[in-house]
């Protein structure tokens, strides 16, 4: 680890407020507490993404086919077969055609899989979904990139695709019997899907859900540094109807 980094981490932690505010700025002078941020965020996922993924396995373990589970943002299925393989139904939702086409081949004939070519945001209708400008030299890993939600310098504005967009408080509510897990990997979609929750949860509205595994990318938003840290607290977790883990890897 270079100095400079080990600085970052010793001096970040009593000075998150300070540099979420100003992370949270305009101007020259967030870039700073920004890169601190994201890389203290960094470290911190590589300190709690193992037990992320452990705590995903121990609940993997306890479900079977009297259980539903959704994967969002299925991608190429490396989930999706975990999941299936306790027995229990799961829906993936994936609106990449190159992904979807690949998990229509995987799973064929498994009927506890259930495959919907959608993206799920905090809303219906129907989006634009953006690939990555190195989209067509590997598919198979910069799928992984597209998104509803990044238009930033690496994603390419030809390469686009409209895609429907399924509202997730309908689509677990549609289901009609408890979710045991959610694995949430939705490039930069999540932040409005939480804010629905946390806000619903706020007035007492509480989805039947056992627990969330979610992807956060708020190293492409600055102005969710605070939401992201919030949510990892343990007095908020505590507070939560159902665990949601932000750490996932």
């Amino acid at each position: 680890m270079k100095l400079h980094e080990r600085i970052a981490l010793w001096v970040t932690p009593p000075l998150v407020p300070l540099l979420l505010a100003l992370a949270n700025t305009r101007g020259p002078l967030a870039i700073i507490p920004r890169k601190m941020m994201n890389f203290w965020q960094r470290h911190n996922l590589g300190l709690h993404g193992p037990a992320s993924m452990r705590d995903f396995e121990v609940r993997l373990s306890k479900i079977g086919p009297k259980d539903i589970c959704l994967d969002l943002g299925a991608n190429m299925g490396a989930f999706t077969a975990k999941l299936a393989a306790t027995g229990a139904v799961v829906h993936a939702y994936e609106p990449d055609p190159f992904c979807f086409a690949a998990l229509k081949k995987r799973f064929a004939g498994q009927k506890n899989v259930h495959l919907h070519q959608q993206a799920v945001a905090h809303e219906n209708g129907m989006t634009k979904l953006r690939r990555a400008k190195e989209f067509d030299s590997f598919p198979e890993l910069y799928s992984e990139a597209s998104s509803i939600v990044f238009n930033n310098a690496s994603m390419d504005d030809v390469n686009t695709i409209d895609v429907q967009m399924r509202s997730f408080v309908d689509v677990v509510r549609q289901l009609g019997q408890p979710v045991s897990i959610v694995k949430m990997d939705i490039e930069g979609a999540e932040f409005a899907i939480l804010d629905q929750l946390l806000a619903d949860q706020a007035r007492n509205v509480v989805l039947p859900i056992g627990a969330m595994f979610v992807e956060t990318h708020e190293r492409f938003f600055p102005d969710r540094l605070k939401m992201v840290w919030d949510l990892r607290r343990p007095d908020v977790q505590r507070a939560l109807p159902y665990p949601i883990d932000t750490y996932w890897p």
